[in-house]
């Protein structure tokens, strides 16, 4: 009878655990060349961190990623909380700026600074351009919602298409303030059926009950 009561409280509270996935959408660009930026931010890659991963993409001109800035509800401290995962320098760590250092910056295009800033490896870089980069953020207890990270923004140069065979002189000043949550869908071969608290809590009942009248 204990058992089967143990059993059946413990599906009451059976729940599944999901990986959120924010993802930023309707760009807001300074200049011609619009780039379909890719920035995802997901809580699953890593235990201690949230992980950015940005993409200039694959049908889109070609680019150099120069820096990257995003605007959050909690408290960071770059210096600390930021993990490298990309083979680019991070540096120029700056708080409620615009500017990611010499000839990094967002002035003209947007108004308000954003709440952490860096640069993303070197200005002139050659053809040796920045065209993906990632890095995990200390998660310090927080959940990872839309409210969390509410603004990012991405400065490049050398923008523009065939940059083979012309010169690309293109220099963006992009951002997004429109996240979205994407929760991942697992392969249908991996679904596990987890029943509502509602349903789970009957069954439970129905166990009990048929326990109780057995042992009758």
């Amino acid at each position: 009878m204990i058992k089967i009561l143990i059993s059946a409280i413990l599906l009451c509270f059976s729940v599944t655990s999901q990986a959120s996935l924010i993802t930023f959408d309707d760009w807001q660009y300074n200049s011609g060349d619009h780039i379909d930026w890719q920035v995802s931010i997901d809580d699953e890659s890593h235990e201690d961190y949230f992980t950015f991963n940005i993409s200039i993409g694959e049908v889109n001109p070609s680019g150099d990623i120069l820096g990257f800035a995003f605007d959050s509800s909690a408290d960071f401290n770059l210096s600390t909380d930021l993990v490298n995962y990309s083979g680019y320098e991070l540096s120029s760590f700056g708080t409620d700026s615009l500017s990611c250092g010499r000839g990094c910056n967002f002035n003209g295009a947007i108004r308000n600074g954003f709440d952490y800033i860096f640069r993303v490896g070197q200005q002139g870089s050659g053809s040796d351009y920045v065209s993906e980069f990632s890095f995990g953020l200390a998660k310090n207890g927080l959940t990872l919602d839309e409210s969390l990270f509410t603004r990012v923004g991405i400065r490049a140069q050398s923008v523009g298409n065939n940059c083979d065979s012309s010169s690309c002189n293109g220099s963006v000043k992009d951002y997004s303030q429109t996240p979205g949550t994407d929760i991942p869908t697992p392969p249908s071969d991996d679904v596990t059926e987890v029943p509502e608290p509602g349903t789970a809590f009957l069954l439970a009942l129905a166990l009990i009950g048929f326990t109780v009248r057995r042992q009758k």
